[in-house]
């Protein structure tokens, strides 16, 4: 019986053809694109800023719409909420913070997905956070969409 290869990308979850053409490379070199060692190899975007748990880079494929779409990496591999130690929940925080201060953001969301991509829509199996930041509602502009899972049948 033959051990099954561990995928680090999910290539159904990618939005454009840049991502697909270096997840299609990950899963070559079968190894996480997220972890620190192999990041920078993968990710053309450079590293904005990082503390002792986390880096944070513009995202690769930001949301269309979007004015901010930066991307938290911890540099530790990890995919579920549970795996996250007191010290790097902290520290999430204190880097989001310090980007929304940089960036004077007024309002945004922060998207984590977790866990099995198959039913949370990410594209990247190790733990990571998205701050997100649209433009003002005037009532005109079309939302941002995401995808944050699948509707039941």
């Amino acid at each position: 019986m033959t051990e099954e290869k561990k995928t680090f990308v999910n290539l159904k979850h990618a939005r454009t053809q840049e991502q697909i053409d270096v997840m299609t490379q990950i899963e070559k070199d079968g190894v996480c694109p997220f972890c620190m060692e192999n990041f920078l190899k993968y990710h053309p975007k450079p590293i904005l800023d990082e503390n002792e748990n986390w880096v944070v880079t513009e995202n690769m494929s930001p949301y269309e719409g979007t004015v901010h779409h930066f991307l938290f990496v911890c540099k530790r591999h990890f995919t579920m909420p549970n795996g996250m130690k007191d010290e790097e929940k902290k520290s999430l925080f204190d880097l989001i913070n310090v980007m929304i201060s940089k960036n004077e953001i007024i309002g945004g969301s922060i998207l984590i997905r977790f866990g099995d991509m198959d039913y949370n829509g990410a594209s990247v199996d190790h733990f990571h956070a998205h701050l997100i930041v649209g433009e003002t509602n005037d009532g005109q502009r079309e939302k941002i969409k995401v995808k944050v899972g699948f509707q039941k049948a």
